[in-house]
């Protein structure tokens, strides 16, 4: 349920409208589509008074790399090849992904590539300090940069494939502070090597 972001350090999650490469990077956001529980969707609608909230295509062609280290310990590459994932953004700095988002992934120091068919919802709300939570429900995948909590060693960036239910907590730098998941996880960069 990510897709990837390339050419430059990834953004944090601490802006208040996060840029779509940002949003992409953490909703995995690489490697791509991503499912959050259908009651945070309702829960998630903008008041009477805000602005409508703002949809979007996921763009199908979009094509990012992470170096060596970022996402993986080899250069990764994601293309988003196909689906029909929604992005939707709204003016209080939440987003919502929804829908499928099928990602072609590559090893580029090997040329090995997978397809990763993800189906889901994924959910990003700013907290009071700047911070925010990210939940995904699906089939979904998800980035750890280097130094982020969540499975893994924590100096090199790693990449998970996640079916069922994950919460990350970053704070405001965009560093995930904490992070729960409940069904299956496997690491992508294991699956590319």
């Amino acid at each position: 349920m990510t897709d990837v972001i390339a050419g430059r350090e990834p953004a944090r999650l601490a802006r208040r409208h996060p840029s779509l490469a940002h949003l992409r990077r953490r909703s995995g956001v690489l490697i791509g589509a991503l499912t959050l529980m259908l009651g945070c969707a309702m829960a998630l609608a903008p008041a009477a008074s805000a602005s409508p909230p703002v949809s979007i295509p996921a763009p199908i062609g979009n094509t990012n790399t992470y170096p060596a280290g970022i996402a993986c310990p080899f250069t990764l590459q994601g293309t988003l090849i196909g689906g029909n994932q929604v992005l939707t953004f709204f003016d209080d700095g939440r987003f919502l992904a929804t829908g499928r988002h099928i990602d072609r992934l590559t090893n580029v120091d090997s040329g090995t590539s997978i397809t990763l068919n993800l189906n889901g919802i994924v959910s990003q709300v700013p907290t009071a300090d700047g911070g925010s939570v990210l939940r995904a429900t699906g089939i979904t995948s998800f980035i750890f940069f280097p130094g982020d909590a969540g499975p893994g060693h924590t100096q090199t960036g790693r990449t998970y494939l996640f079916i069922g239910y994950f919460v990350a907590v970053s704070d405001p730098s965009g560093t995930v502070t904490s992070f729960k998941s409940y069904g299956t996880r496997k690491n992508v960069c294991a699956m590319l090597t």
